[in-house]
């Protein structure tokens, strides 16, 4: 066996990958960038994480998590029976889809040579994390892990909050104290000391890493978080002025006129 795993501590979805396979108590090596241009294997989304076995390479955290799963069954991430693996698709989908949309569009403004964030923006942000906190209240307030026994849900949900605290988009101890809860038990597990310990190193040494500040991932649902709260003015000056990468970008810049 021999797993490589590509990543960068700033993507919630690195650590989310990261995270299951030291649950998984698997041997793997870090390939750590924030440069898609240096990853050794090619991923057409031009993003990390990918992870390489030999010579299967996958990408897309979830396409990932599943990989893992078929290939070192033990300590599963997600359950054999239909329906329990329905609720903690759905539950993972809503961390990599909405949750993730919030988190990273107003990191964008935080860390990327962004103009100005929109009026307005950051309390959009508020309230439509709130829902999402909402409802993993209601879940997590009869139950340790959010769909039972910890798994993939769990991994996908625990980076993206833990990011979205260091944006000013906490949660509330009155309003959400079972997530607070399991938030505090995540951290205190192996995997969420060894996420907490990455993150710190990343951070203490900004000045060396090669992320890319000039440009931003936007990404489909982030651009569709936006669109839905009127945030888009100024978008098609960044396409046009190459501020904007992922697998759409060049397609962008080609029949920039139409966006």
């Amino acid at each position: 066996m021999s797993l490589s795993l590509c990543y960068t501590a700033l993507s919630p979805f690195c650590r989310k990958v990261r995270m299951a396979i030291e649950y998984k108590s698997l041997a793997f090596t870090l390939v750590q960038t924030d440069d898609p241009k240096k990853l050794p294997a090619w991923n057409p989304r031009a993003e990390v994480p990918v992870l390489i076995d030999g010579d299967t390479v996958v990408c897309n955290s979830p396409d990932i998590l599943a990989y893992l799963d078929r290939r070192f069954p033990e300590r599963p991430l997600y359950p054999a029976e239909a329906r329990s693996y329905a609720e903690v698709r759905d539950w993972e989908r809503t961390a990599d889809t909405h949750l993730d949309a919030i988190v990273t569009v107003i990191g964008n403004w935080k860390f990327a040579n962004l103009p100005p964030m929109p009026a307005g923006l950051m309390d959009a942000a508020r309230r439509d994390i709130g829902v999402v906190y909402d409802r993993l209240q209601q879940k997590l307030a009869s139950r340790d892990f959010i769909c039972g026994g910890i798994g993939a849900a769990d991994f996908a949900f625990y980076p993206h909050i833990a990011s979205g605290s260091a944006l000013d988009l906490k949660l509330e101890l009155r309003r959400h104290p079972d997530v607070l809860r399991w938030m505090k038990a995540m951290r205190a597990r192996p995997e969420g000391q060894a996420d907490l310990a990455a993150a710190r190193e990343w951070w203490s040494n900004r000045d060396q890493q090669d992320v890319d500040t000039e440009r931003v991932n936007w990404g489909t649902f982030r651009l569709e978080w936006l669109l839905a709260n009127g945030r888009a003015i100024g978008l098609r000056t960044q396409f046009a002025r190459a501020k904007c990468f992922g697998p759409w970008a060049r397609r962008t810049m080609r029949y920039g006129t139409r966006v």
